[in-house]
């Protein structure tokens, strides 16, 4: 049997995810997912993908995706982004827990791609996204180099090759020093590595039928990996893209003081006309996500919009700093954005461009 790995293409169809100077998200996480996966089938992985087309499903989806199929890992490929261009450049990859197999994955996969010349960031737990807290799976989100900074990008076009590389080695150097990948993959025999003495690449040969209905080799890898956490239906949190903690932090301050809306009764409704600023995102519908009495706390809450791949902006009305994101062309589309950030905790309302 052999060990299945789901590869997710972050963001997709309307949601472009971040984007800098016309290059979008998700573009280059679908060319790179598709190249990781043929790279793990040829080293004799079971690939799926959340995607393979410019085709959106929100976080929560594609976690179930993963769940449906049942795969034995989790892996998301995304861009970073920073709120100012060419400030932060590097690889970084996300995990719910800094713990286990994932934790191996992710550093593994950090390494390899320093090697191919990206700056080697940090591994983060981000217990926050969908992809990692609702996966019954181990799951690694890759931050494949700032999409917003020109030495990143160079090099993932330039070394496009390598750095798909890098990923699928990084995987497969701990999936195979875990004893967890099958040597020779056929309808008979399983070929475990036996790890007993530090790993060691020697072989038994065990049947099919010598393994249970639910199997050691996939089940206890996942159960190792699993938290109580990770196993209850909690819509508290939805998101599948952030940015770096060392640029969140240093734009963050101090909103305790300073509710994320107001009682201000022109927005009273659930979808209201509200004029549009010479700077704003476009479209027919975006979405109000705060309103704040100083600047400061709206640029924060921006920032954090944008860091989880929401593009987003600030907008001054009657003397109040408004915090809006979306570039929806039908209600359809900004409904689902509503849902994905309420799910996240953000009190949403709809907004119709003028």
């Amino acid at each position: 049997m052999a060990y299945k790995i789901m590869v997710d293409a972050g963001h997709g169809g309307y949601d472009g995810g971040a984007s800098y100077n016309g290059r979008l998200e998700k573009d280059d996480t679908l060319r790179l997912a598709l190249a990781v996966g043929e790279l793990l089938s040829e080293k004799g992985y079971d690939v799926e993908y959340t995607r393979t087309t410019d085709v959106y499903d929100s976080p929560v989806q594609k976690a179930r995706i993963g769940n449906d199929s049942n795969a034995d890992l989790f892996v998301s490929i995304h861009r970073n982004s920073s709120p100012t261009p060419n400030t932060y450049k590097g690889v970084q990859t996300l995990v719910y827990e800094d713990v286990g197999l994932k934790a191996d994955l992710a550093r593994s996969v950090n390494k390899e791609l320093e090697k191919v010349g990206y700056r080697n960031i940090n591994v983060v737990e981000r217990p926050n996204l969908a992809v990692l807290r609702r996966t019954k799976m181990p799951a690694i989100l890759v931050e494949t180099g700032f999409i917003n900074n020109d030495e990143d990008n160079a090099r993932f076009d330039s070394q496009f090759d390598e750095t798909a590389n890098a990923i699928a080695t990084g995987i497969d150097d701990v999936i195979k020093a875990a004893g967890l990948k099958s040597a020779v993959m056929d309808d008979d025999t399983v070929n475990v590595i036996n790890t007993s003495d530090g790993g060691n690449d020697e072989t038994e040969n065990l049947s099919i039928t010598d393994l249970t209905e639910d199997s050691s080799i996939r089940n206890n890898m996942a159960l190792e990996d699993l938290t109580a956490n990770d196993l209850t239906e909690d819509n508290s949190l939805v998101d599948d893209s952030v940015g770096d903690n060392s640029f969140v932090d240093n734009q963050s301050e101090d909103i305790s003081s300073d509710d994320a809306s107001t009682d201000n009764s022109n927005y009273d409704g659930y979808i209201k006309d509200v004029p549009t600023g010479e700077n704003d995102v476009n479209g027919n519908y975006q979405l109000l996500v705060g309103i704040y009495r100083t600047v400061g706390s709206a640029n924060y809450q921006m920032n954090n919009l944008i860091n989880s791949g929401y593009p987003a902006i600030v907008y001054e009305d009657e003397d109040l700093f408004q915090v809006r994101t979306g570039n929806y062309e039908t209600i359809e589309e900004a409904l689902i954005a509503v849902r994905e950030l309420q799910d996240r905790g953000y009190e949403t309302l709809i907004v119709i461009g003028k």
